[in-house]
């Protein structure tokens, strides 16, 4: 998603919590996101509604506690570390309920995927878990709603010098904006106006992963991000963060799980 530069500043500051300005405004679960309607050419796994009545009718004490997860793809194992906020090299062969159910409505969210997946033959339902991914992954990291407060949290950079790219990952111009040594701010442009604003994060997780965040048009958080298509067709409207965790992907993290940790991919529809 962010692919090109790293940017160096002064360490980013929460002041949100020193009691000297209104606290920033956080996301929560409990109150919906703005979104962009899905792609009229396609909807991605995500789009499919109802994840959370179907977690709520799964028992799953039906799933061994702990569970063995130790033969799983090294794929599905990143991801189960990610959404449990575990280092890809602590990831456990041996999953406890209790490990998983700590993170919440996310660890409930791992045990599903992997006790379906043990009735489909797969498994982990990769399917099931993206989906249960994208409704509480960005709405549970009390992330600030708005890129005013972003920059309340971590700096301003509306005075800042941008770099314009030419993108691989969006086939366009972005505007790079430097805010501190481990946030990096790319600006999508059309004709010249911001349609979204992408955000990476560096150690702001316990598992030591990169955090990916979207703003919308507006400056709003969202949970979808816009891709363009081929022969410069209609973009294509996609989840966040998975659609950027495809690109910042690590292979080689550890010979059994993969990680979130790549900062500069070399990928892109206009590679």
């Amino acid at each position: 998603m962010l692919t090109i530069l790293l940017f160096t500043a002064c360490n980013p500051v929460d002041k949100s919590d020193s009691g000297e300005d209104t606290p920033v405004e956080r996301a929560s679960c409990e109150v919906p996101l703005p979104v962009i309607d899905w792609s009229d050419s396609g909807m991605p796994t995500e789009g499919l509604e109802g994840v959370e009545d179907e977690l709520a009718l799964l028992d799953l004490s039906q799933l061994s506690d702990p569970v063995d997860i130790s033969e799983l793809l090294p794929l599905f194992r990143g991801l189960i570390a990610y959404a449990l906020e575990i280092a890809p090299a602590d990831l456990p062969n041996e999953l406890s309920h209790q490990q998983a159910l700590q993170v919440g409505k996310l660890g409930e969210v791992v045990l599903a995927s992997v006790l379906l997946g043990q009735e489909d033959g797969s498994g982990m339902d990769v399917s099931f878990f993206r989906r249960g991914f994208h409704h509480y992954y960005t709405c549970s990291r009390a992330f600030p709603t708005t890129l005013e407060g972003l920059q309340e949290v971590y700096g301003s950079y509306n005075s800042a010098q941008g770099t314009i790219v030419d993108s691989i990952a969006k086939c366009g111009d972005r505007n790079l904006l430097t805010v501190g040594t481990d946030v990096f701010v790319a600006e999508s442009l059309v004709d010249g106006v911001v349609r979204e604003t992408e955000v990476l994060l560096r150690n702001q997780r316990t598992d030591g992963q990169l955090e990916f965040l979207v703003y919308d048009a507006n400056g709003h958080l969202t949970n979808r991000t816009q891709f363009p298509t081929v022969g410069n067709g209609p973009h294509v409207v996609t989840s966040s963060p998975y659609a950027c965790m495809t690109c910042h992907l690590n292979a080689d993290t550890t010979p059994t799980t993969w990680g979130y940790d790549v900062l500069m991919p070399a990928t892109g529809p206009c590679m």
